[in-house]
């Protein structure tokens, strides 16, 4: 094996690796779900099981729409997923222009749960735990999946195992009310924005973002009532309409990012998603690299080779990272929606 990675050979049969997944959120899960089980002995630990059932729209590009169909879990995200369309507007509603048409399509975050968790083989093991000193377990490999706050990220980047504030807060829900198809899409403004998707009939989802010091914990009415005052004069009539119904179904959260990493694998610790390249969300780009990482990976870990999965995705992911705090930059100047679309553009989809 490459890169210091060992594995154990019971006697008259074929190797097989024992991993650790610390994390069964969407990578974690997706790295299970494509390992192979003759080949490799799969344990998650996963702290809070109960948040497959929390989280709103999760966007997914056509390259990780591939991989799910390897997986063998595309078919329900297709079934249950909205197209995300729409155009650019300002926070008071004046129309910009049409957005590209990029063949993102967005699916509720417990949903994309289900149809992973439905892709893992019944041979992996989960065990609720939190793992607090990753060096403990007893495997060959060990997988960072567990986000932001990694335990993992720092062995393998002792000097950014810290995630970053930014000065951003955000607001997600989800839209039971009738959404016109041309109020669909980003509203751009000066220290704020908003999006909205669900036309023709299906529950949407909405979001805000604006620049703010409110520190977490964040009582959803007092995020309402900073991004309403953002808006300034009166915003745009889905905007009013979407924020009067928040309720207990919005979520209200600060963005942390992760520093900027120069590798994902150091001896048997390897990072992946958001363990590795946490970023804001304006790119929709979160959970189709963690996936897009985890099949990799698969691959890599059945190839024996580390180094050359960490030479691919290392520059991609962290200029998504870097990227979608530019666009983020760029939204909420109200300007600047053609570079946006430039950016986007050139992302592998």
């Amino acid at each position: 094996m490459h890169d210091g990675l060992r594995s154990t050979a019971p006697s008259g049969g074929r190797a097989v690796q024992r991993v650790a997944i610390v994390g069964g959120g969407i990578g974690g899960l997706a790295l299970a779900a494509a390992l192979d089980p003759r080949r490799f002995a799969v344990t998650i630990y996963e702290a809070e099981p109960g948040r497959a059932r929390l989280g709103g729209g999760l966007v997914l590009w056509p390259s990780t729409m591939r991989a799910l169909e390897r997986l063998g879990g595309a078919k329900p995200l297709r079934d249950n997923g909205i197209e995300v369309r729409g155009g650019i507007h300002t926070l008071q509603g004046a129309f910009l222009r049409s957005a590209p048409d990029l063949g993102l399509l967005m699916v509720a975050r417990p949903v994309l749960l289900a149809a992973l968790q439905a892709a893992v083989p019944s041979s992996v093991r989960v065990e609720e735990s939190t793992i607090h000193d990753p060096r403990t377990l007893d495997a060959d490999v060990v997988v960072g999946a567990d986000g932001v706050r990694s335990v993992v990220r720092g062995l393998i980047e002792p000097g950014r195992a810290q995630r970053l504030p930014t000065p951003y807060v955000a607001l997600r829900g989800p839209v039971h009310d009738a959404v016109a198809a041309d109020e669909e899409g980003e509203y751009w403004g000066p220290g704020a924005l908003f999006g909205v998707v669900g036309a023709g009939g299906r529950e949407g989802y909405w979001f805000t973002t604006h620049r703010s010091a409110l520190q977490e914990p964040l009582a959803v009415p007092d995020v309402v009532g900073e991004f309403r005052r953002h808006l300034g004069r009166a915003g745009a009539p889905v905007i009013d309409r979407v924020l009067a119904s928040a309720g207990r179904e919005t979520t209200a959260t600060g963005m942390w990012t992760t520093p900027a990493l120069r590798r994902y694998v150091r001896g048997r610790y390897v990072v992946i998603g958001d363990a590795a390249h946490a970023m804001t969300p304006n790119l929709g780009r979160g959970a189709c690299d963690a996936i897009l990482d985890a099949t990799s990976l698969a691959d890599a870990l059945a190839a024996g080779n580390l180094t050359r999965w960490q030479a691919r995705r290392v520059p991609v992911t962290q200029a998504a990272r870097i990227t979608a705090g530019l666009v983020m930059r760029t939204a909420l100047l109200d300007r600047g929606h053609a570079a946006r679309d430039r950016l986007m553009r050139g992302l592998p989809g």
